[in-house]
């Protein structure tokens, strides 16, 4: 109602403008997710799976475009294992369970993050101090 008021807008403009052109972008930034997110990235978690890891529709989404890691974790309520990197919905459900309205929150554990990487991932994310500890492995050395 504020361009009714202060600008002199008519309702319908105001709502087509803002509500619709808002919806738009939106829907169109979720769907760009599904289709940027399975081509365009790199793939930490299973190098095997169409999905990737893409920054720019994270930035875009709000963090919703991890989609290897998600994929790979699927009960991960956080998509992602960045923590708060890039991931404003993980930081809305962290929110809403400190208030009670969500519980139950199922998190992968690190070591089987850690694992999968150095099992299937393409190498993108593997650090120093994530050494397998499997001695038959020749790319990771001990």
């Amino acid at each position: 109602m504020i361009p009714v008021w202060c600008w002199g807008r008519t309702a319908w403009n105001s709502f087509f403008i803002a509500a619709m052109g808002r919806y738009g972008i939106c829907v169109n930034s979720i769907l760009l997710v599904n289709s940027a997110a399975h081509k365009y990235g790199n793939q930490p978690f299973d190098k095997c799976l169409e999905s990737r890891e893409n920054p720019a529709a994270a930035l875009l989404v709000a963090g919703d475009s991890w989609h290897n890691y998600h994929h790979v974790f699927s009960w991960d309520y956080a998509t992602s294992a960045l923590g708060y990197i890039f991931n404003l919905t993980k930081v809305f459900i962290d929110v809403m369970a400190k208030i009670g309205l969500a519980y139950d929150l199922k998190t992968a554990n690190p070591n089987a993050i850690k694992e999968r990487k150095l099992k299937s991932g393409d190498g993108i994310r593997v650090t120093r101090n994530e050494k397998p500890k499997h001695p038959l492995n020749t790319k990771y050395p001990m």
